[in-house]
């Protein structure tokens, strides 16, 4: 580095960008001071100059966004399905569907009656049904889910005979069946045989955690930013079939949602129409004007950190949401399938897939009675129990198995209790008006209901605090989906100067890899860094003794860049481009604050055949 005794006559030049004296030169030697008594001449005059301001402090800028749906959209594109916004609990959600499919046809279920009265023409859902609904899918499954120890109907089961003779005795025995049922399980007259909890938690297991659009065991539905501001209406392509019946490939799954058409549009009216986003950023690009050694001035964006946007989502004067439901519904059409045979135990049958409903119902029984023991004789004589039933007791917790001594009855071969249930289930489920004949084949019940305003679960301002942290994990990709390349526009620099926001000081930066520049190759990715000898050198020759530049200065916080200090008067230095064209650049710095530094530069060499 060299200091020139001619610093006046450069200042007197600079609001002229060029003044008189000798030709441009590519002499290499710099310029000496005169000689005494003779006159002092002008430094030469490279082949380039460029007038390059003096950088002033760097403060980080704010952007504000006001989005509504339709900005959002624009802005995020595409994009927008790759951004998670919630993870929602389906614990409530799935207790409202099995609420509204189990009173499709009525209420009745509730009482302690054997009939309970259904007539699905009273609802909307059951209208869906259609005519024939008496021997339809869905409504076997409403009498599955309605199905009590008051009103259980078990023709057709191995339990057939056995309640038989419980209710057609009243003289003998001082109970009916139902109080059997009941007392068996554990449960009331009126409770659900298969408990809405165990039920809800079994979908969400065997039915929603499989699916491969899901895959949690625990059931959360990802929500995507994209489909928040379609209003639901992406759930059937995300949670819809994948492959094709019987399902049995490898990751194919029959879906938890049926996909729309022209008769069922899903949405939701969780986002309203006055729904607004106002976000606040603070930006980490930084400008900076510097020299591409083969072209002349430019400028360039730098990124400060690992993304062009800071967020703090989870401060409310930075994310502010308005325009959410208080309590979100959705419109949606849920189905079920089952395996193409009557499947006695799916613990033993390896085609009953864990989606269907055969094991959603075993595994259902299963968490409800799993530790279930009980023991009762209804009929004893001499010590011997003639009649009774008998669960765990010396057995496994759960293995239920009866007694029974008169001819003419037949009882079930000891299992598990959830196998039986699961039994009365299936022949309950295709034999919608219970008269012990089958009105829908094996493998044929598939029914699918069409649910109209089902609450969400959570209210709307739980949704909005559950978003928060949700998108401060995935802030880095929000941010670049939001600048995108913002790199497409830099100049090709080769340095830059950059003031010190620690020591203050303007330094001369020689590009690293981490500062992005167009690709003239048309690629998505920025350009690939190429220098061989990046730095600045006081020789032509660049060897690494002549090195001027360093990436440690003490009180200067970075350390990847080739730096050199700059100070009041001229600096004539060496650098190599990306292409190894050897430059020489002189830079006068001028001593008043507020003045253009004069950067002079000029080809002296090339080592691009070394």
């Amino acid at each position: 580095m060299r200091t020139s005794t001619r610093t006046r006559f450069w200042l007197l030049c600079l609001p002229l960008a060029a003044c008189g004296g000798p030709a441009a030169t590519t002499e290499l030697s710099g310029v000496e001071p005169p000689a005494e008594g003779e006159e002092a001449l002008p430094p030469p005059i490279l082949a380039n100059r460029v007038l390059l301001a003096r950088p002033g402090p760097e403060a980080p800028e704010e952007l504000t966004l006001e989005l509504d749906k339709a900005k959002a959209l624009r802005m995020f594109g595409e994009s927008a399905r790759r951004i998670r916004i919630l993870d929602v609990d389906s614990t409530r959600l799935l207790g409202n569907v099995l609420d509204a499919i189990r009173d499709a046809c009525g209420d009745g279920w509730r009482l302690d009656q054997k009939n309970p009265g259904y007539d699905c023409t009273q609802t909307t859902l059951g209208r869906t049904f259609g005519s024939a609904w008496r021997t339809s899918a869905e409504f076997g499954l409403v009498r599955l889910l309605g199905m009590t120890p008051a009103n259980t109907v078990l023709s057709g089961t191995s339990l057939s005979t056995f309640s038989e003779l419980v209710d057609q005795n009243p003289t003998t025995f001082r109970f009916d069946f139902a109080e059997v049922l009941a007392e068996t399980l554990g449960i009331g007259r009126t409770d659900p045989v298969v408990p809405t909890a165990a039920l809800v938690r079994s979908l969400q297991e065997n039915l929603l955690g499989t699916h491969p659009g899901i895959d949690d065991p625990s059931g959360k539905l990802p929500v995507t930013l994209y489909d928040a501001l379609k209003d639901l209406s992406t759930l059937p392509e995300t949670f819809g079939p994948v492959g094709r019946s019987p399902f049995a490939g490898s990751g194919e799954h029959p879906g938890v949602l049926v996909p729309d058409d022209g008769y069922f549009a899903t949405r939701s009216d969780v986002l309203g129409p006055d729904f607004r986003m106002r976000v606040v950023a603070e930006s980490n690009l930084r400008r900076v004007r510097g020299i591409d050694l083969s072209s002349g001035g430019g400028d360039m964006f730098l990124m400060e950190g690992r993304a062009p946007l800071s967020f703090d989502f989870e401060d409310p004067e930075r994310l502010v949401i308005r325009g959410v439901a208080d309590v979100p519904t959705v419109d949606m059409r849920f189905s079920t399938v089952e395996a193409d045979h009557f499947v006695p135990s799916c613990e033993a049958d390896p085609g009953c897939r864990p989606f269907f409903l055969e094991s959603i119902v075993t595994s259902s029984a299963r968490r409800a009675y799993g530790q279930r023991s009980y023991d009762r004789c209804y009929v004893g004589l001499n010590g011997e129990c003639l009649v009774g039933v008998t669960i765990g007791r010396g057995r496994a917790p759960g293995w239920i198995t009866f007694a029974n001594a008169i001819r003419g009855v037949t009882v079930p071969e000891p299992r598990f209790l959830w196998e039986l249930l699961a039994e009365v289930a299936q022949i309950s489920l295709h034999d919608p008006t219970g008269d012990g004949a089958a009105d829908i084949p094996e493998g044929a019940a598939r029914p699918v209901f069409a649910l109209r305003n089902v609450p969400i679960g959570p209210r709307g301002a739980e949704l909005v605090q559950a978003m928060r942290p949700m998108l401060q994990s995935q802030a880095d990709l929000m941010a670049n989906v939001i600048v995108g390349r913002f790199w497409v526009n830099n100049h090709d620099l080769d340095f830059y100067v950059r003031r010190d926001a620690e020591s203050r000081r303007s330094l001369l930066y020689f590009v690293a890899p981490s500062d992005p520049k167009p690709d003239l190759a048309g690629s998505d990715q920025p350009k690939p860094y190429r220098y061989e000898r990046p730095g600045f050198f006081e020789s032509p020759d660049l060897a690494e003794e002549s090195r001027l530049s360093k990436r440690q200065i003490p009180g200067v916080a970075d350390t990847e860049h080739e730096k050199v200090p700059l100070s009041p008067g001229e600096l004539v230095l060496y650098a190599e481009d990306d292409t190894r064209d050897v430059y020489e650049i002189r830079i006068l710095v001028p001593e008043e604050e507020g003045r253009d530094m004069i950067v002079d530069f000029e080809k002296v060499a090339s080592r691009r055949s070394q």
